[in-house]
């Protein structure tokens, strides 16, 4: 099963034309119902979004999804309607067998929503959300980047010390920040991939070593905050969804240089739409016919680095021009050094009538 893949069909789906057919409340929950079904197909079935079975969906919709009852009726309704227009985006064999079982199942999932949502009315209303500010943010980024990795949770993180600790949380929570626009208490599963799994490897400046690591820490780090109540119960829980699957892929980035794990990450993400990377004209011909879609995927990605990438192309550029104002005075000096002149100083001449005086 290819769990990476599930990502990157969601944000494709997302931009395609079957996405613009839905509603607009439809497509307002779209993604939330997408990451939900996915992610339990992932962890109560081994299943990727290609693979579904009739059998697998069904216990999703009856027991799996909406059991909390916190989802609001808007994003139920629309949930049908949804994954039958992903799955007919993904050209699955079993996508009639599977419309078949969305329709048996609907008002059986919808039955369960209200079950469970009448009877979370009558429990204590949850912890007031912490109002976050960027100065706030800010404040407790530093502290947690000082204090998480002296727990004992973070001690156990082999292959890391506490500098490598730092550098890496810190990172990732200004990334969460600056690039997700999201506090610790509204991350998203799609964000937490990006930052982890795509953003964090394509540092300029980070080890490869670091990138094997990232899943071990960032299992520990999510822990810690939960520990501190820093991360509810449905947050910790999506956060470690985020990484079950992580560590195959961060394995392979960390083996290449920098420009290859982009390459590795385009290359994914062409798979995942059922291209044949193997196949380099196919390839070719999928980039070429789907350039709104890479450079958005790559300029998402690269965001935090287009400084220094945009420096590093000056310093290039700057380097090669250098060597073409040189290439001229080069040839002059080695054309003067290989002409040959007369000899210089004592006039033999001279010194021979000289020594006929002597006579």
């Amino acid at each position: 099963m290819d769990y990476q893949q599930n990502q990157a069909h969601v944000q494709a789906f997302l931009v395609d034309a079957a996405f613009d057919r839905l509603s607009k409340n439809q497509q307002e929950h779209a993604q939330s119902i997408l990451q939900q079904v996915n992610q339990l197909m992932a962890d109560r079935h081994q299943l990727d979004d290609c693979h579904w079975t009739s059998a697998a969906l069904a216990a999703v919709l009856d027991h799996e999804l909406y059991q909390d009852g916190q989802a609001s009726y808007r994003q139920v309704i629309s949930t049908i309607p949804v994954l039958k227009a992903y799955q007919k985006f993904l050209k699955t064999d079993q996508e009639k067998e599977l419309v078949q079982t969305m329709d048996e199942h609907r008002k059986t999932m919808q039955a369960n929503w209200k079950a469970a949502a009448d009877k979370s009315d009558t429990k204590p209303a949850a912890k007031t959300p912490r109002k976050w500010t960027p100065e706030s943010y800010l404040a407790w980024q530093k502290t947690m980047v000082a204090v998480a990795p002296e727990s004992n949770l973070l001690k156990n993180v082999e292959g890391l010390d506490e500098t490598d600790e730092q550098y890496l949380i810190d990172e990732f929570l200004t990334l969460m920040n600056q690039e997700a626009h999201q506090w610790p208490d509204t991350w998203t599963f799609d964000a937490l991939q990006q930052v982890l799994g795509m953003t964090m490897p394509l540092d300029p400046h980070i080890k490869p070593y670091q990138i094997v690591r990232i899943v071990a820490l960032f299992d520990a780090f999510f822990a810690y905050l939960h520990q501190q109540n820093d991360l509810d119960d449905d947050q910790y829980q999506l956060a470690k969804r985020t990484l079950l699957h992580m560590q195959p892929a961060q394995e392979a980035l960390a083996s290449l240089n920098r420009k290859d794990r982009l390459t590795q990450l385009v290359m994914s993400l062409a798979q995942a739409e059922g291209v044949d990377t193997s196949n380099y004209e196919n390839a070719q011909r999928w980039m070429a016919t789907h350039r709104t879609l890479l450079t958005s995927f790559v300029g998402t990605i690269m965001h935090p680095w287009r400084d220094y990438d945009a420096r590093e192309q000056n310093n290039e550029m700057a380097k090669r021009v250098a060597e073409k104002k040189m290439a001229p005075q080069a040839s002059t000096v080695k054309n003067a050094k290989s002409k040959k002149h007369p000899p210089v100083g004592i006039s033999f001449r001279n010194r021979r009538q000289k020594s006929r005086r002597k006579h």
